[in-house]
């Protein structure tokens, strides 16, 4: 049951839906000594349930957490870690993550990663806008309640951030309701219920 039910984040295909489990996200913007963007450091906390079918598999499987870990991130990098930057009209190009770690959070599994940003971004010339969103909306992720949830690390003092919920219309959350378990809205269902933030810098 525990392999049945990892979906995207481990490889799986058979099953993705609208949401079944839950991510808090925390992300830190990192600027560099010019006021440019480049880099983010990502928290993601899992649910209980999925915390505990993620331990489950690895102790049925015999592997450590950090393999786990390992195929989360191998998996999720196909998909830009479910994460999309807007800057100037287009979208930002994420490197390789690094400084990866794993843990328990009271009782919850929780991971930590940097993604640096190939050519950094001034928040001064452009808005950054981010979303961050499963594809399939099988997990469900928005940024955690309790605060700090996003930081600008080394930021000018002039800048800002401005969180927006998502507003998906009815028709779209009933159709959302309406997937079984082994029912796929598409990759393009979960940006749908993604959270909108910019960041800017006057």
């Amino acid at each position: 049951m525990a392999g049945l039910m990892l979906g995207m984040l481990l490889g799986s295909s058979s099953l993705q839906a609208h949401p079944h489990h839950w991510i808090d996200v925390f992300a830190e913007w990192q600027f560099d000594t010019k006021g440019l963007i480049s880099g983010v450091k990502l928290r993601w906390l899992f649910d209980d349930y999925y915390s505990v079918l993620l331990v489950d598999d690895a102790v049925t499987t015999g592997e450590e957490l950090q393999a786990i870990l390992n195929k989360i991130l191998s998996n999720t990098a196909k998909h830009h870690y479910f994460l999309q930057i807007e800057h100037e009209g287009g979208e930002a190009s994420l490197g390789t993550h690094e400084q990866a770690t794993i843990g328990v959070q009271n009782h919850r599994i929780e991971i930590e990663f940097l993604l640096p940003i190939t050519v950094p971004l001034d928040p001064r010339h452009s808005d950054i806008v981010y979303q961050i969103a499963e594809p399939t909306y099988y997990f469900e992720m928005l940024h955690a309640e309790e605060s700090p949830v996003i930081v600008l690390k080394d930021a000018p003092p002039s800048c800002r951030y401005r969180l927006e919920p998502p507003k998906p219309d009815a028709a779209l959350v009933a159709y959302a309701a309406s997937l079984g378990v082994n029912e796929s809205g598409g990759d393009g269902l979960g940006i749908q219920f993604a959270e909108t933030v910019t960041i800017r810098c006057e």
